[in-house]
């Protein structure tokens, strides 16, 4: 089979929750017509001392376990899903190293919450650099792939890496024929208004924020269902949490209208969310191409 130009990376280990991120990236490869880049990364073991000093270095055993891992997820793979190419490819070095640098030549990076080396819980809890800090695509951080129902959500805030991220949303929901739904967070507190048409006017710069979202949704996905929320409560993580319950996937920018790396609406939602989340930044352009294919 022919490799695709459009590829789909995933940080494979031997841990259910990696599993889980596997056949959730089989299924999209499969939807969009992309290929699958099984990546494990692994440390040689130091086993003692040689003459000198020098360390004694015996790859061949836990590389061969790690060979085995992977050609039992290829085979996997395979036998749901023949139609989807697959590579496999061991790599030395820290996983989050090895998955940032591999993630600049892919579309997607999936990752589990378990396992690679705990990688999300010392990303999460740190300001240093980490996959969702300095990724070469968008991260998908997939707790379950069972959940197959509900609208794909998308938060919008008139941002660029919104935007981007109304056009990861859209070609998701187009790949799976699902709903999307484009959602506002308002932090602001207000008093009771004191009519309906007072609260009409209060939520007017929200309104245009969100037919924004929907019209750069239709434009990428012309195909697709979309829906538009305004939400209030106190944070925008607070916000999406509570808006996301129930959806297929979560999909946000790696930060909004702030300066820094990475936004601490994204920071907070990713380390408390219980479904499937997206994280994006350097978009993708060839997922809406994938689409256009798919019947």
């Amino acid at each position: 089979m022919e490799p695709s130009a459009r590829s789909i990376l995933v940080g494979y280990d031997d841990t259910s929750a990696a599993m889980a991120a596997v056949r959730w990236a089989a299924e999209l490869a499969h939807d969009t017509g992309a290929g699958i880049r099984l990546l494990h990364a692994w440390t040689w073991p130091l086993l003692g001392q040689g003459l000198a000093g020098i360390p004694v270095l015996d790859p061949a055993g836990p590389r061969n376990q790690a060979s085995r891992l992977l050609d039992d997820a290829v085979e996997r793979i395979a036998a749901r899903h023949p139609d989807v190419p697959v590579t496999a490819e061991l790599v030395a070095g820290m996983p989050r190293e090895v998955l940032e640098e591999a993630s600049a030549g892919a579309d997607l990076l999936v990752v589990g919450t378990r396992g690679l080396g705990a990688v999300l819980g010392t990303l999460l809890g740190s300001v240093s650099r980490g996959l969702l800090h300095d990724a070469g695509c968008p991260v998908a951080i997939i707790r379950s792939d069972q959940h197959r129902a509900g609208p794909v959500l998308v938060a919008y805030d008139g941002s660029d890496t919104a935007g981007e991220a109304v056009d990861v949303a859209a070609d998701l929901a187009a790949a799976w024929g699902s709903t999307l739904r484009v959602v506002h967070v308002r932090t602001v507190p207000h008093a009771p208004y004191g009519s309906g048409g007072e609260a009409w006017e209060a939520g007017k710069g929200t309104r245009v924020l969100l037919d924004e979202g929907v019209a750069r949704a239709r434009a990428r996905q012309a195909r697709v269902e979309v829906q538009s929320r305004m939400l209030d409560a106190r944070t925008a993580a607070e916000g999406l949490l509570d808006a996301a319950a129930g959806a297929r996937m979560l999909v946000l920018g790696h930060r909004g209208l702030s300066r820094g790396r990475f936004g601490s609406t994204a920071h907070a939602t990713v380390l408390h969310a219980t479904g499937n989340v997206t994280v994006v930044r350097h978009a993708s352009e060839g997922w809406a191409a994938a689409n256009e294919d798919v019947t």
